[in-house]
């Protein structure tokens, strides 16, 4: 019986003095995390005025000379499906746009839209 005792006191020394090197451990070796900052060309406060709140921005642009209607109301931030059909019949009437700017001339698009878009567009 004493015998077992010692065996459990002996336990407990070794788990007190394991915690003690593992706090030493993290004390005086382990270093802070630290915060990593990373650059962007554009800024978060521009990106929310141009786009909208909760809009995520494509990571390819859309071929406006190949893209459905859903497509282009899908993809696109500002354009429905009335003003993407619209695009679509333009497109049908007059042939490929050969410039980004002639998207303009499609009713309901004007200097404001095409802004929050050309960045977003191409016609090759």
């Amino acid at each position: 019986m004493e015998n077992e005792k010692r065996h459990i006191w002996i336990l407990i020394a070794i788990a007190l003095v394991f915690c003690a090197v593992l706090i030493g451990y993290n004390l005086f070796f382990v270093k802070e995390p630290q915060a990593i900052v990373i650059e962007t060309d554009i800024a978060e406060s521009d990106t929310e005025q141009s786009l909208g709140e909760g809009y995520i921005v494509p990571t390819s642009k859309v071929n406006i000379n190949t893209a459905s209607a859903e497509q282009l109301d899908e993809e696109l931030e500002g354009i429905g499906p009335s003003l993407a059909q619209r695009i679509v019949s333009y497109r049908d009437a007059n042939g490929l746009f050969t410039d980004i700017e002639q998207i303009k001339n499609v009713s309901g698009i004007g200097d404001k839209k095409f802004e929050a878009i050309k960045d977003y567009i191409t016609v090759s």
